[in-house]
Order: C-alpha cells, then structure tokens, then sequence
C-alpha cells in the first residue's frame, strides 16, 4: 500500500509539470521571441556593435578603457580575405611577366662586345651605400612576405610547429633590420639623388621607345628613365614602408589601434608594390643586361656597355677610361680621374 500510495504522489506532482512543458512546447519560438537574453545585451555592449563605449580603467594607457573593439576583426577579414589574396595575384603576375620578357628579349648582349676599356661609374662609397640597402631591403622583404602569405605556403610544407620558428626568426629580423634600412635608404639617397632628377626631352623619349626592347637604340645619360624610376620608387615607396614600419615597431607614441590597423594596410601594400618593382630591377641587373651586374659590383663599365646603353654619359667620361690590364692598380686611386659621379 505505501509504493502505490508514493506512485499516486509522484503522479499528481508530475502533472503540472507535464502540463507546463505542453504548453510551452506549444508556443515555441514565440516565447524565445519575446524573453529577453540579458548575456546578449552585455555581449552586444562589450563588442560595441552600435556604438564604441569607453569604460574606466586603473590601467593608464591608450584604449585602456575599451574591453573590446570590433575594428580588429575587420582588420583581420581585410588582410585575410583581401590583402594576402591580391597580393599573391600580383607578384605572380609580375613574375609571370619577367619570364615572358626573357622569353621574348633574352638577354641584351654587347653588340660590339667587350672593349678591354674600363670606365669608373661607381665610386666605392656609392657601392657600398647600394649593397646596404639592397641586402637590407631582400631580407625584409622575404621576411615580409614570409609573415604575410607564411601561413599558406609553409605550413604545409613545415608543419604547424616549423612554421612557428621560422614565424618568430622573420619577426626578430623584420623588427630590428627595419631602422637599419631606414638609415640605409638616406645614404642611398643623398648619393644617387644627383643624376636621378628626371630629365623630362630624354626620359620621355625613353619611355616612348619602350627602353629599346624593340632593339631601337635610345640615348641617356648616367641613368635612364627605367633606372630612375626604380630610384624614386625605392625612395618614396621605400619611405612610406620605414614610416609606417617605425609606428608599428616603436608603439610608444599613444598610436591607437585603429591608427595600427591602418598603418599595418598601408605598410604592406607599399612594401608588395615596392617588391614588385625590385623583381624588374633585379632581373635587367643580373640575367636582362649582359656585364650590368659587374659594374656594381666592381665599380666599372666596359666602355661598349657605357655607350650602347648610356650614350650621353659616354661622351662625358670616355677620356677618363683605362684599360682592363690597368684597372686593378688604378682602381681606388687617389690619381683617378672623378667622373663626376661623387656625390
């Protein structure tokens, strides 16, 4: 009699309930529909969807008093969804190009050969100034690129935990070879500034004749129109990179993170279009121009390589050449003659 008496309990007790959850079942997403989440209310405030609300905060320190700030995630969509995506098109579209070129030019060899004369064209200042900058700026730029498209192109090749390491040795040399590129950019400029002012009757014309890759010859002087737009973009472009790249290595200035955030866009985009524009420059230096890398390297010209591609000049400093025999004792002599180069 006492367990029939318990399940008669238990039975009337659980009707109401039963009866409840009938009901409430029954009026479905309705009742969802009008009961209020006060954790959604708290979430909506704290990621600020409507408006950026500012709290208090013991921390002194910019944005301190905001908890949280939607701005980023929109950062990360754009650099996620935008930036790296359009950035791989266009450096595989350049490549692509410079492989056609060569395809379509091939090398531009001496047309009389090698002269046996050499010509200073770089001073030994002037070399170590360019190969400075141009090591600094091939490191950065690999470890850029590394930072920026890494996670696509190396993960699968080197692991979640290989990739890291690597990650953290880009970011280590990014960071403290940045200022050092910095300095090196105002040494280049105040050397090379001189002979890179645009010379608005001969560049024009060099541009018009595509810089002879029709095989017409064009005349120019110390340096062509080409060259002289690698100069500028290297310095302009090259600016807008060390700028934006200290605000973002030295964020001691009160910078807030919305002034991160842009600084962050525009640093890449200048730096994709200034690697862009190297690959153009690397590639007539070494495999476009035959003995073009040798004078960079060794501060001389052969006096054919100074006339078929930079004519104007030639006449300026042919009197000055020595021959090849000679260039190792004349070489850094205070008895050889200036070209004018010397800034």
């Amino acid at each position: 009699m006492k367990f029939i008496s318990v399940l008669i309990v238990l039975l009337f007790v659980s009707l109401p309930l039963s009866s409840q959850a009938a009901t409430d079942d029954a009026k479905g997403p309705q009742r969802a529909a009008i009961v209020d989440n006060p954790a959604s209310e708290l979430w909506r405030n704290v990621r600020q969807r409507e408006n950026p609300l500012a709290g208090t905060s013991q921390v002194q320190g910019t944005d301190a008093n905001f908890l949280m700030r939607v701005s980023g995630e929109s950062w990360r969509q754009y650099r996620t969804l935008t930036l790296i995506p359009r950035a791989s098109i266009a450096i595989f579209v350049a490549l692509f190009l410079l492989f056609l070129v060569w395809l379509l030019r091939g090398k531009l060899v001496l047309k009389a050969g090698r002269s046996g004369i050499k010509i200073l064209r770089f001073t030994l200042n002037q070399r170590v100034a360019h190969w400075c900058t141009a090591i600094l700026f091939v490191v950065l730029a690999l470890t850029g690129l590394v930072l920026l498209l890494g996670r696509k192109l190396l993960i699968p090749l080197f692991g979640s935990e290989g990739f890291s390491y690597i990650a953290v040795t880009a970011k280590a040399l990014h960071n403290y070879l940045g200022p050092a590129f910095a300095v090196a950019l105002i040494f280049l400029f105040i050397l090379f500034v001189r002979n890179n002012m645009i010379s608005a009757k001969i560049d024009l014309l060099w541009i018009l004749k595509l810089g002879g890759f029709g095989k017409a010859h064009v005349s120019s002087h110390r340096f062509n129109a080409g060259e002289k737009g690698w100069f500028w973009i290297a310095v302009l472009v090259g600016s807008t990179i060390v700028v934006s790249g200290l605000v973002l290595n030295f964020p001691i200035f009160d910078q807030t993170r919305a002034t991160m955030e842009w600084y962050l866009v525009i640093h890449g985009i200048a730096a994709i279009i200034m690697t862009i524009a190297s690959f153009g420059h690397i590639y007539m230096g070494t495999a476009g121009v035959e003995a073009t890398f040798e004078v960079m390297q060794t501060g001389y010209c052969d006096s054919n390589w100074a006339r078929e591609h930079h004519d104007l000049w030639y006449e300026e400093v042919k009197d000055t050449g020595v021959e090849e025999s000679e260039d190792n004792a004349s070489r850094d002599s205070p008895m050889t003659k200036s070209t004018g180069d010397t800034a």
